[in-house]
């Protein structure tokens, strides 16, 4: 069971309180920052090596230095078929567990509801097999100002 050692006993453990559904927490790049460095470290220790996860939306806007036209966002979009699709070839078939298991107990740790970190952006995405095209890093983009 999540955050219990292997040798305690199962019928001595506390119940896990359940996440409220709903994020009503505001994620501030400060509060940002702190929740995908430990997502980072909780994914790290469940595939034991770094892994990537394509991110996009308001948490994007709220990150990007260049972007930043809102102080907090709601919620963390990320692409879940792709990369449940990439690990499960690299050998992990049960990567979406492991990636729902540390987001939920990486909302756990800092009070945000389930759906802190969703996929809901997923069903209006193209689907793909691979990527078709590599693209620089956003930091190296120039970015202008449209307003």
């Amino acid at each position: 069971m999540v955050g219990y050692p292997s040798n305690s006993n199962p019928m001595t453990r506390p119940p896990v309180p359940p996440l409220n559904e709903l994020n009503e927490v505001p994620l501030t790049r400060k509060l940002l920052t702190q929740v995908l460095s430990y997502l980072s470290e909780r994914l790290y220790r469940s595939f034991r090596r770094q892994v990537r996860l394509v991110v996009h939306g308001g948490a994007v806007m709220v990150l990007h230095p260049s972007l930043s036209q809102s102080a907090s966002t709601q919620d963390v979009d990320y692409v879940h078929r792709s990369f449940v699709s990439e690990y499960r070839a690299l050998g992990f078939p049960d990567a979406g567990q492991r990636l729902n298991t540390c987001i939920a107990e990486t909302a756990r740790k800092f009070g945000l509801g389930a759906d802190w970190m969703n996929d809901h952006a997923d069903v209006a995405l193209p689907w793909a097999l691979e990527c078709a095209i590599t693209l620089p890093p956003l930091s190296q983009i120039q970015f202008s100002r449209m307003c």
